[in-house]
């Protein structure tokens, strides 16, 4: 359903000339030739948009703007006036206009004003809407997502909880191996215990060794003291062992015993030190083959593999990706800085056509540049990484051709949210946390009915 434009203005020949320019670019365009008469209008009809003349007789253009800010706040305004001065432009603008264009403008000019006030307005509501959404769909540990796979992967993420037997982790670099541990930590019967997490790639062989078993006075130079390792400080919860595969030979026969032993000893020491921890291991190689090949001890392999958890990569489950532009959005906000109101359906859309190479954390890393690089307070397509506007095709000017992601994923929230509320818009919208005028505009759009 086209957005329904509200063109206000009190000389017959400039209003069917904005009238023309908008139902050319498929508005859907009511006229009013007078202030009294757009008050009506905005009263009466739902609205998305205002182009609003500064002076009419009787009823001005300020005036006209208060009343339909006081209606809807979120109805785009544009004035319009052949007397432009510094003092109206601040006025208007403070009483929430969009844009003030000065007498006369090109049909170009005053397009471009339109379009941009309604992709500012869509691009707060449709993050109103992730945001609400966002709160709704809470998994364990910040798990952020929606789909079919996401929704999987908590079930497993249960499952492991509920037992306590070692796991593997296996997913793409990026893709949440640490937060899927940590989940399954937090969920289980060693939540109250120290979760340690280790990476095993990030560390050379003998300094690795030290910091699982610890060492003695004098083990190596500079060991003036001894030290417990990160097996006995963990002992009661979880130890954590990232990049699994990267482990050496030796380590990994040395890991095996202490697995077996459920007692290690420390480097240079004489007597086993008991530890009760639970061992959950990830990797972004596929263990199974490096067992195959010899590079992965297999009894190592079986000793951590007793539950298997494998984290999809970002793009097999692409209808999270906006709701995870959300919450790394919320958390920029929640760190202070920049104030972003919302990002453009045009960024959504491409964020989510991107392939993720680097998975959720190239996401988080892309958002986080976006915000940096963000003229205004709505991200748009320009601000996001070049990386993510050449791997797919850049969008045309027209917001009104991209809007097929954004679309699916409002009228799927949607529709299940006036399902819980038997249609009921009011309840529904204090229930998504926006206000009942941005959600009648979006069930208008969508063709949804409500009661």
């Amino acid at each position: 359903m086209p957005d329904r434009a509200l063109i206000v203005e009190d000389d017959p020949a400039t209003l069917e000339a904005c009238a023309e320019v908008l139902q050319r670019a498929a508005y859907e365009v009511i006229k009013a030739a007078t202030g009294e008469a757009a008050q009506s209008v905005v009263r009466r009809e739902a609205i998305d948009l205002a182009v609003v003349d500064l002076r009419m007789p009787s009823m001005g253009g300020l005036e006209v703007l208060r009343v339909v800010k006081e209606v809807d706040p979120e109805i785009a305004v544009v004035v319009i006036t052949a007397y432009p001065t510094v003092e109206t432009a601040v006025e208007a603008m403070k009483g929430g206009a969009a844009d003030y264009l000065a007498k006369p403008f090109s049909a170009e000019q005053l397009l471009a004003a339109v379009d941009a006030a309604v992709e500012k307005r869509s691009a707060r509501e449709t993050h109103g809407l992730l945001t609400g959404q966002l709160r709704r769909s809470a998994h364990p540990s910040g798990i952020v997502g929606k789909s079919r796979k996401l929704q999987a992967l908590v079930e497993d993420i249960r499952k492991a909880a509920a037992v306590d037997a070692s796991v593997l982790i296996l997913g793409e670099s990026g893709s949440g191996k640490e937060l899927v541990a940590r989940a399954v930590h937090d969920n289980g019967g060693r939540r109250a215990k120290p979760f340690v997490a280790i990476n095993c790639a990030a560390i050379p062989e003998s300094l690795l060794e030290a910091e699982l078993f610890g060492h003695e006075r004098g083990a190596f130079t500079g060991a003036f003291v001894a030290r417990a390792g990160l097996l006995e400080t963990a002992d009661g919860g979880t130890v954590f062992l990232d990049e699994i595969s990267e482990m050496s030979p030796h380590l990994q026969a040395t890991l095996l015993r202490a697995l077996e032993e459920h007692a290690a000893r420390r480097l240079a020491g004489r007597k086993l030190v008991p530890f009760n921890v639970r061992f959950v291991a990830a990797t972004n190689r596929n263990l199974h083959e490096e067992v195959d090949k010899e590079r992965f001890r297999k009894d190592l392999f079986f000793r951590l593999d007793v539950i298997e958890i494998n984290v999809p990569p970002l793009r097999e489950r692409r209808e999270d990706i906006p709701l995870l532009t959300a919450h790394f959005l919320e958390d920029c906000r929640a760190r202070g800085g920049k104030e972003i109101s919302g990002i453009s359906p045009e960024a959504i859309e491409l964020l989510t056509r991107y392939d993720w190479p680097g998975n959720v954390r190239e996401l988080k890393n892309a958002v986080e540049r976006a915000v940096a690089y963000a003229a205004g307070p709505v991200l748009a397509a320009a601000d996001l990484p070049s990386a993510v506007l050449k791997g797919v095709e850049l969008p045309p000017p027209n917001h009104r051709e991209w809007k097929t992601t954004v679309e699916r994923l409002e009228r799927d929230y949607l529709e299940s949210a006036l399902a819980e509320h038997d249609g009921n818009v009011t309840r529904a919208a204090q229930a998504l946390g926006i206000h009942r005028s941005p959600l009648q505009r979006l069930l208008r759009k969508l063709s949804l009915p409500a009661a």
